[in-house]
């Protein structure tokens, strides 16, 4: 924004009534937007604000002018839910004028709820009729929004008369969907909450309730919130074209609350059915696209009564609580923080451009940019000073609610008090016609945001007010700080060596802001009954503090990565000698910690922060990287052979494609599908144990201890119905498809044998056919009424990637001569029948893109055939060719080798007649040249 745009003093647009007090409190006013809308066009925000006030009216007000337009009277008993929505329509053939506006209502005598449709209709000679329709809702609970949908979602699709454009939807508080239609106010469809549920992974079981909603159009929601990209869109049967099939979308956000504690919220986006959607009775009416959740608070406030301001094109969201101004970047879908500005005392605001927000207090207005969170512009301000009657509630510290802004004549509206207030903004002096480039640092620069002391004990007499920072900076190791960490990393040495892991465990929980809920240790000498490693793991678990872990993974709190360091240098070891009978030189001290959980589920369990940790012992060490990525995921599926583990540290951490594959790795050494050579030589220890030692009673041991572990774990997949190590491998093939093909292919050739990446290649098959990839459309046994989920259309591309990326890996030579894999396979045989199998299942897929591409082609030819048909029967009545039937014989000698054709192909093969002028130049080009022949007396009688 630039420095000399000024807020100009504020007037009173337009002074209301009173409303008449509510059940439950004072009564209030609920202010709305007035759209236009022409036939076959798009909606757009008009000049207008429609007020609801309690117990009185509806009242439409013209903002230039400051004129009431109409208004609709309803019942003293009768308060508002949310805005009102008035349209208004214009009739491109009759010059009709039809004004809708539609109210929610609820009646505190009966407390029935209603919507109720007001229609005026005004003539071209002028006359106005007005109806009334009402419906009554049967949901106990109340309508949060109301908007206006398009029925006909094409732009070329006919347009009736007699009947609107659109339906009305109405939004539950509890995420509940209504669709009436907009002129009888009849019930179309309807949804539960239940649709904004199946997308978030939430398990919580209390309410949802609906915070914020705005329509768009996919189009723009494409655009603005995933850079153009349709894959999501695929539920709809039409490419989606800004000219062409454009449905509505809904971007709701909603809110849940587990606990008085936490909060979870997530961005929804509804797709509302169209037209030919509403005749299949089996047809799901809104369809969930996307859902995502917002980061959390790392201020850690409740986001109780939170305003938003979303702008689609930009894929930019705001939210406004605890008087602090959100910014939320939406490119991608995913909310991204992208800026916080803290402004004290703000209870409204609104969004007018990038770089620049409007805000009121109950003493003034205000102009930020949020980019550089500066202030640009202040005006002070009292209600009681704008009311023209002041009165006791005038004169409390009540602040302006903004309502609404435009952007063409550069005036805010606002809600204080009893009337509507105009904030007029003064354009910047040197703005031309184009508008300049505005909000720009150099604009920010002595305009920053005045910050307070975040600690008073940094600041000292002898410190001066520039040298004390707002907070702690982490990572700074001067002064107080330094002192503070040598101490508390000596306390936390002294516990380990005295293996007091309880209150080592709570020591690190507090520096890493975790809370913990303490229980009762263990008395030694309980578990008298068993002995071994096993008895011994399940009492120091339970001596451990209890960790309360946040609801989800974007709640953990922000803390010293000196801390994460720590942490990993206590819980793992390095060995150097690389002696280990695993052959990882990794390894993990205490696997029953909770602080373990905690780097692998806050994604701190990455490569860079484990080099970082053992910088001293990994100095010397030759590709570290590839070391460490191939011998962590093994560490963890040993940890927790269940391989919740491994899918936490796979979902959490940034990983490269080493880390992936040596997951891959693990998980099908867990399937026993790719040989485990622990297991190899633990049976071959075993037989030369039998040999040497029968009846030895450690072994024995040994051995029923193992079968028990492999019994629980087995128990632990059937009875928990677990797919722990089915996600996983999704979830590591998802992000291995995003790493670069040449890196993933040399760790594939680095962990893998021939062998086992032809068992990779099977499993990747196995995706293929699970999906139905490679299984013809028309030969898929569908009886009626069954419905089968369509795979996302991604996954083909991502196996196929996957599968180049194996088969590059091995090589034509090694599939070819490969000695080993022959010998795996027994026989010649086998890998012939290998071949030809992968052959014809490629030759499959090959076959389906072909006719798919082949009935592109023609749908495309006749859609374009069609598109081009109006046009050229326009271009042929204009100029059509005339045909002259002339009696007389042609000239001597001149003659024709053939007949001219009356019609040629035009665009689309369609035949179109000649035009005069290209029948005489086709003729011209057939005529022979003149010649002087014989002509003999018999041909002359002959011809007469």
């Amino acid at each position: 924004m630039a420095s000399n745009l000024h807020i100009n003093k504020p007037y009173v647009l337009k002074a209301l009534s009173r409303p008449l007090d509510r059940p439950d409190g004072p009564g209030r006013h609920t202010v709305g937007e007035v759209f236009g809308q022409k036939q076959g066009s798009k909606k757009r925000k008009r000049a207008e604000l429609s007020v609801a006030i309690d117990g009185d009216a509806v009242h439409l007000y013209d903002i230039p002018s400051s004129q009431a337009i109409t208004s609709y009277l309803v019942s003293p008993q009768s308060f508002f839910t949310c805005a009102p929505y008035s349209l208004r329509c214009r009739s491109s053939s009759t010059k009709d004028v039809i004004r809708y506006t539609y109210v929610s209502f609820k009646d505190s005598l009966s407390s029935k709820r209603e919507v109720k449709l007001f229609k005026d209709v005004l003539t071209e000679k002028g006359s106005t009729t007005s109806t009334a329709v009402s419906y009554t809702l049967r949901s106990d609970k109340s309508i949060v929004h109301l908007s206006a949908v398009s029925s006909k979602h094409h732009s070329s699709a006919p347009l009736d008369e007699g009947t609107p454009e659109f339906d009305l939807v109405a939004v539950m508080g509890d995420g509940a969907l209504l669709c009436l239609h907009g002129e009888t106010l009849e019930k179309r469809w309807e949804t539960s909450p239940s649709v904004l549920l199946q997308d978030v992974s939430s398990g919580s079981k209390s309410e949802l309730h609906v915070d914020f909603v705005q329509p768009a159009l996919a189009a723009d929601v494409i655009d603005g919130m995933f850079g153009g990209k349709h894959e999501l869109f695929g539920v709809f049967q039409e490419k989606v074209h800004p000219e062409g099939f454009n449905p509505d979308i809904l971007v709701v956000a909603t809110s849940q609350q587990p606990s008085p504690e936490s909060q979870q919220r997530h961005l929804h986006i509804l797709a509302l059915p169209h037209e030919r959607d509403l005749r299949q009775a089996t047809t799901q009416k809104a369809v969930p696209i996307f859902a995502a959740p917002f980061p959390c608070n790392p201020d850690g406030v409740l986001r109780a009564n939170a305003k938003y301001q979303l702008d689609i094109r930009s894929g930019t969201l705001q939210e406004l609580c605890a008087e602090t101004i959100y910014t939320y970047d939406l490119k991608g879908g995913i909310p991204r923080l992208q800026g916080k500005l803290q402004a004290h005392g703000v209870t409204s605001f609104l969004r007018l451009s990038k770089s620049s927000v409007l805000t009121s207090t109950s003493t003034s207005l205000s102009l930020f940019n949020p980019v550089y969170r500066s202030l640009q512009a202040t005006i002070p301000m009292s209600l009681g000073d704008l009311s023209q009657h002041p009165s006791a509630s005038d004169a409390a510290a009540e602040s302006c609610q903004l309502v609404t802004y435009l952007s063409s004549r550069e005036i805010a509206v606002g809600l204080g008090g009893t009337a509507l207030i105009a904030i007029q903004l003064e354009a910047p002096k040197n703005r031309n016609t184009k508008r300049r480039a505005e909000g720009l640092l150099t604009d920010a620069i002595r305009h920053g945001i005045p910050v307070e002391q975040g600690c008073e004990k940094r600041g000292r007499a002898d410190h001066a007010p520039s040298a004390i920072v707002s907070d702690y900076l982490p990572g700074s190791m001067v002064g107080i700080y330094w002192a503070d960490w040598q101490r508390d990393i000596a306390k936390a040495d002294d516990l380990l060596r005295a293996q007091d892991l309880r209150a080592f465990e709570t020591l690190l929980a507090g520096k890493l802001n975790i809370p913990v809920k303490d229980r009762q240790p263990i008395p030694d000498g309980i578990h008298t009954d068993k002995d071994g490693a096993e008895a011994n793991g399940s009492t120091v678990a339970a001596n451990l503090p209890e960790w309360l872990w946040p609801s989800s993974r974007a709640e953990y709190p922000h803390v010293d990565r000196r801390w994460v360091f720590y942490s990993i240098r206590s819980l793992f070891a390095w060995d150097s000698s690389s002696s280990n009978s695993d052959g990882l030189r990794l390894t993990c001290r205490y696997p029953e910690s909770n602080v373990l959980n905690y780097l692998v589920d806050a994604g701190h369990l990455s490569t860079s922060n484990i080099k970082s940790a053992f910088k001293d012992e990994l100095r010397d060490v030759d590709e570290i990287d590839s070391i460490l990525g191939e011998g962590l995921p093994p560490l963890l599926g040993q940890i927790d052979p269940t391989m919740d583990l491994l899918l936490a540290y796979l979902s959490a951490t940034q990983l490269g494609p080493v880390e992936l594959v040596s997951a891959i790795k693990a998980i099908l050494r867990s399937l026993d599908l790719v040989e485990d050579p622990a297991k190899t030589r633990e049976h071959g220890t075993r037989g030369d144990n039998e040999q040497e030692q029968d009846g030895d009673n450690d072994t024995i041991g040994m051995e029923l201890d193992r079968a028990e572990e492999e019994l629980q774990i087995t128990e632990y997949y059937l009875g928990n119905d677990s797919g722990a190590r089915a996600r996983g491998l999704s979830v590591a093939f998802s992000r291995l498809a995003m790493c670069p093909a040449p890196a993933t292919v040399q760790s594939l050739r680095r962990l893998f044998k021939p062998d086992e990446t032809l068992c990779l290649i099977n499993v990747l098959r196995m995706e293929l056919i699970k999906d139905g990839w490679t299984t013809r459309y028309l030969d898929m046994p569908q009886a009626e009424g069954d419905e089968y989920e369509a795979p996302p259309d991604g996954s083909i591309r991502l196996i196929a990637d996957l599968l180049c990326r194996c088969i590059d890996s091995v090589g034509l030579g090694g599939w070819l001569v490969h000695d080993t894999m022959l010998a795996n396979w027994g026989s010649q045989q086998d890998s012939v029948d290998f071949f030809q199998q992968f052959l014809a299942e490629v030759s499959v897929a090959l076959e389906g893109v072909e006719e798919v591409v082949r009935l592109q082609g023609t749908l495309a030819e006749a859609f374009k055939y069609v598109a081009n048909s109006h046009y050229s029967a326009m271009d042929s009545g204009k100029s059509k060719a005339a045909s002259i039937h002339s009696a007389g014989p042609l000239p001597f000698g001149l003659s024709s080798s053939s007949k001219l054709l009356s019609e040629r192909a035009g665009a689309g093969l369609e035949a179109v007649p000649h035009s005069s002028r290209q029948s005489r130049h086709f003729a011209g080009k057939k005529m022979g040249s003149y010649s002087v022949a014989r002509i003999s007396e018999e041909r002359l009688v002959q011809e007469g």
